[in-house]
């Protein structure tokens, strides 16, 4: 179904400093029976991200519980994680896609998402290195292209270099997006969801203040 000759590369570990040995064969046999394959005409989505250790999809899941939240993570020990508190919390609605986010954008002009999250992405934080970051003028217009009608996209870093990076794509694809939370006032993520990952909780304790972008789809 995917296409895996896509040019946008995604960088980044697929597994964690842990010397802690996985069962590769069972780890995909279990991703498998909760792996994205197809949209469904029927079906409402939320398309979450770079999840990380999936506290994310497991919060949203939980939100919005008539759609289905795709969990986009390539990182075995998160997605080891996340399966185990599904199964803990007798989730049904959540798929996983354990590869590239450009393969689900990618594969249908239909609109499909009424929501993206997109939570404490790598910020890359040397220049060298800054092609590697997801969001981008040309990320945001692909995504823009699945989002329904007032469909939104949601955010979150803790660096100031990304911010400024983020701020640059959202300028130069104004005409795409409403920037609803634009007041520096309303860039706390506490303002709006009462979430705390892991990655967010490694902010606050380093003293730096996550910040939250909501766009939505003009």
């Amino acid at each position: 179904m995917f296409n895996n000759n896509y040019t946008n590369r995604l960088f980044g570990r697929t597994r964690g400093r842990s010397k802690k040995k996985i069962n590769l064969k069972n780890y995909y046999a279990t991703v498998d029976k909760y792996k994205f394959k197809n949209f469904n005409e029927k079906s409402e989505y939320i398309l979450d991200v770079g999840t990380g250790y999936g506290e994310t999809s497991i919060f949203l899941a939980k939100q919005f519980p008539d759609k289905i939240v795709i969990s986009c993570e390539k990182y075995i020990d998160g997605n080891i994680i996340l399966l185990k508190n599904i199964q803990k919390n007798n989730i049904n609605n959540i798929l996983l896609h354990n590869g590239n986010v450009y393969n689900i954008i990618e594969i249908t002009n239909k609109k499909y998402f009424n929501l993206v999250w997109i939570f404490f992405p790598d910020p890359w934080p040397k220049n060298r290195h800054a092609k590697r970051r997801l969001i981008t003028c040309d990320f945001l217009i692909k995504i823009h292209k699945t989002l329904k009608e007032n469909g939104e996209i949601y955010i979150a870093t803790d660096s100031t270099i990304y911010v400024r990076f983020i701020l640059n794509s959202i300028c130069r694809s104004k005409e795409y997006f409403l920037w609803v939370n634009q007041s520096k006032i309303n860039l706390s993520i506490k303002d709006y969801f009462d979430i705390e990952t892991k990655y967010y909780k490694k902010a606050i304790n380093s003293q730096r203040k996550p910040s939250l972008f909501i766009l939505r789809k003009l």
